[in-house]
Parts: structure tokens; sequence; C-alpha cells
């Protein structure tokens, strides 16, 4: 059964992954929705359900910005991480969906 509130969209940014230390890695989405994403990340520090991170989006067309959002660890797979988002409030909401207005 299905659990997500959110339909994923496939989309590939580059992002980088802040954690609560300050170390900060780069990787790609694989899907993004309105609650949060997955990114693709195999060799990266260890992580648990339920940690903090920091996600920056990193030169988001049309105005080549940066954009950060405050997520937690929501599952762990042997390709990658999802995310939610937390703390969103309505600019948020905003950027993820021009984010996913302009897709094709």
């Amino acid at each position: 059964m299905e659990k997500r509130k959110h339909r994923r969209n496939r989309v590939h940014l580059d992002v980088d992954l802040v954690y609560p230390g300050g170390e900060k890695i780069r990787v790609k989405t694989r899907d993004l929705s309105i609650g949060g994403l997955f990114v693709e990340a195999t060799d990266i520090e260890p992580l648990k359900e339920g940690d903090p991170l920091t996600i920056i989006f990193l030169s988001i067309p049309p105005q080549g910005i940066t954009y950060s959002i405050k997520a937690k660890v929501q599952r762990l797979t042997q390709n990658g991480i999802a995310v939610t988002f937390i703390d969103f409030g309505l600019e948020d909401l905003q950027f993820i969906d021009s984010i996913l207005s302009s897709l094709p």
C-alpha cells in the first residue's frame, strides 16, 4: 500500500546535504514532491532515521539561485536517502511548487 501523501516527480537536481555538524556532501535528487525528496547517495557518512539535515538546492532555474530547506531522514536504502521536509513554510512551498511546475 502506498503511504506517500504527495505525488513524486522524477527530477535530477544537484543538492548539498548539510549535517548538523556543518559537513556538506553533494548529491543528486532522484525525485521530489511537496513533502520531501529522495537523493541518490551510497558513500556517505552514516545516518539514521530521524536525523536532521539541511537540503541546499543549487542553481535552480530560472534564476540560478540557491535555496535551503530543513529536513529529516525518513528512510535509508542501499541507493540513497529519503527525506521529509520539516519546518516547511509558505516560501518553501512556493519554491518547491515552482520547481515542480517547471517540469515537462
